[in-house]
């Protein structure tokens, strides 16, 4: 027997995810770690306004939370933050978001403030003794300088610079026997996936460096992560000189590194926040790690530079090792379902120790992300996920194509995997079709391909994001006259390129994307100060470029119905960008809408906000592609030359 379904206008049909399922009962889990028993993860609560709880797993007391109202959980170095939190030997160290101060739980005690003064930021921490040490970024009167530094638990409000003169730092870690300090460090015009120096020191009971010594990355250029430790304190490090995040052993006398299990795969992901982990070393010269290959992740086991695969269901980083033999906890990102917390244990039976929605949803209703592969206009090859329209109720009416909404991640040095994501599914059980891209430039296919951004950014972006749409138009998956594009951030940049470019998109949404390049170039966040001469082209010396590629200067351009988001706290993208935007598209009768959140910043996280935006996304493409939307609360408002 067969299920029966409605036919139906692609984009009306009736959906179990709601905005505000989609939005507001969907925990945000990220950086799980462990100490002795315990398993720490933090979780994100849209309907906390936002706030990231620090939670602790054992089998004793099961699930609790740490840090109770007000604390949330978070950093601000670099904007983007991450590593905001530390556990070692039953001690806590975080930093509260909002007010960027530190604070100290020893032993199940109340917390304790370390540090806080207003023009401090820090992340990344490590506890050695009666110190912290991590990562500071101080702002004073418009300049911003990073370090290392060593924060007192007994002494608070006392700081100490341990190391200082580079531009950026990451990735302080401790050797087992705390005797020495590995770290990373750059400086400008670099990115971290750019180029980088591995340093080491002999660190002192009061945690003072001394020989330090920069053991690679002086000689070429390279992106060192992620340095770490074994047991007996050898010092390993992902590098990308051989095209690949790969894991290396260093010789710390030599100056020497000797690859371990060289893979044709990304070891490795880019540093834009702190706090990520890829590999762990487990004993006896065993490794576990998490490999990227053309985009796809897998978790293997590596001995003697043998490798293993292993299978836990769909890890989004690599597996932390527990204390029992052959067990694992980690945050399991799936096709299929929500994102869970997950456990094995010694014997190899998996548990879940949470998830990010109590919500049950129907697999019939659930479109899983197909990887494909594409020849661009250039024919060099690029890479997308598809997701082609589901739902258990409802069919397309006869001789329908679905329309196709194509999504732009952002960084752009970044990537997007098919893991369940409620945003895709709230499209694609509406009767859409989805093409996620990771266009060139994204990481996850090796540094020649990250690469080949460079001076291209706005071009070959684009160029992927209308080959991939062409790719199914040549297939008959997707109908050609009803394509939108959405994007984020530098997604957004695409965005706002791709409508400038080409007539194949009927509508596009941008969420606090970049419009104007020189004004990004001249007024942005010391992270990114340089990120465009890698991207575009130096700055001042090629300031025509920055002109030619900005979207704003070509606004007249764009002959498609535009939906533009911007949060009014944004340091990354100002709102003077957006309102740029605006003004040009009314002066060119364009049709657009526009929204503003006063307290959200560069990515947005109010349950409140997020809700809005999908249901303005969704009534404003009913509007232009011709569908009437299924419980829309509020339709959208949409500015027409009059």
């Amino acid at each position: 027997m067969t299920d029966l379904k409605t036919p139906s206008l692609c984009g009306s049909w009736i959906s179990s995810f709601t905005p505000q399922i989609v939005n507001g009962k969907n925990i945000i889990f990220s950086e799980l770690t462990r100490d002795h028993h315990d398993i720490y993860w933090l979780e994100r609560r849209p309907a906390e306004q936002g706030r990231t709880v620090l939670v602790k797993w054992n089998k004793q007391e099961g699930i609790k939370d740490i840090t109770l109202s007000p604390f949330s959980v978070g950093s601000q170095v670099h904007e983007y933050g991450g590593g905001a939190y530390h556990v070692h030997n039953h001690q806590i160290v975080f930093s509260d978001q909002k007010t960027g101060s530190v604070w100290f739980i020893d032993n199940k005690q109340e917390p304790v403030l370390i540090f806080q003064n207003d023009q401090y930021r820090f992340a990344d921490f490590q506890i050695k003794g009666q110190y912290i040490l991590c990562v500071a970024e101080r702002h004073q009167q418009k300049q911003v300088k990073n370090s290392l530094v060593a924060l007192s638990i007994s002494t608070p409000q006392q700081i100490t610079i341990i190391t200082e003169g580079a531009d950026f730092y990451s990735f302080p870690r401790l050797s087992p026997d705390q005797q020495h300090l590995a770290w990373i460090e750059w400086d400008h015009p670099h990115m971290p996936w750019e180029a980088t120096r591995l340093c080491i020191a002999h660190i002192n009971q009061a945690s003072h460096l001394e020989n330090k010594r920069i053991v690679a990355g002086i000689d070429q250029e390279e992106s060192l992560i992620q340095p770490g430790w074994t047991s007996d304190n050898q010092l390993i490090v992902c590098s990308d000189r051989n095209n690949y995040w790969n894991l290396y052993q260093v010789d710390r006398i030599n100056l020497q590194l000797t690859p371990i299990a060289p893979m044709e795969a990304e070891i490795g992901l880019p540093a834009w926040v702190f706090g990520q982990q890829s590999w762990y070393f487990i004993q006896n010269n065993h490794f576990i790690a998490q490999k990227i290959t053309n985009g796809c992740a897998e978790t293997i086991l590596i001995n003697n530079n043998k490798i293993t695969p292993i299978d836990l269901d769909y890890p989004n980083t690599c597996p932390v090792p527990l204390q029992d033999q052959n067990s694992f906890a980690w945050i399991n990102n799936s096709p299929y379902r929500p994102a869970q917390i997950m456990m094995q244990d010694s014997a190899g039976k998996q548990h879940i120790l949470a998830q990010a929605t109590s919500i049950k949803f129907d697999q019939k209703d659930i479109s899983y992300g197909q990887p494909i592969c594409f020849s661009t206009q250039d024919r060099q090859k690029a890479h997308a996920f598809f997701y082609p329209p589901t739902n258990k109720d409802y069919c397309s009416i006869q001789g329908e194509l679905p329309p196709l909404l194509v999504l732009a991640h952002g960084g752009p040095t970044g990537q997007t995997t098919n893991a369940f994501s409620p945003r895709i599914q709230f499209w694609t059980s509406r009767g859409f079709s989805v093409i996620d891209v990771n266009y060139r430039g994204s990481t996850g296919f090796g540094k020649e391909y990250r690469n080949a951004l460079q001076k291209n950014w706005g071009i070959l972006d684009v160029q992927d994001c209308i080959d991939a749409c062409q790719y199914l138009i040549d297939r008959g998956k997707v109908d050609p006259k009803r394509i939108v594009i959405r994007g984020s951030s530098a997604g957004g940049f695409t965005v706002l390129t791709a409508l400038i470019q080409s007539q194949l998109f009927a509508a596009g949404s941008c969420l606090y994307g970049v419009g104007d390049l020189t004004a990004m170039a001249e007024d942005t966040h010391k992270f990114e100060a340089r990120y465009l001469d890698g991207l575009i082209g130096k700055y001042p010396e090629e300031k025509h470029i920055y002109k030619e590629r900005s979207p704003l200067n070509h606004i007249h351009n764009i002959k498609s119905p535009s939906i533009i988001f911007q949060g009014l706290k944004d340091k990354v993208v100002p709102p003077s960008q957006a309102e740029a935007i605006i003004n040009a598209l009314k002066e060119n009768h364009i049709p657009y809408a526009y929204y503003t959140f006063p307290e959200e910043g560069h990515g947005f996280r109010q349950e409140e906000t997020l809700t809005k935006v999908l249901e303005m996304e969704l009534s404003f493409f009913g509007k232009i592609l011709g569908f009437i939307p299924a419980n829309l609360n509020e339709e959208v408002s949409i500015y027409r030359k009059s």
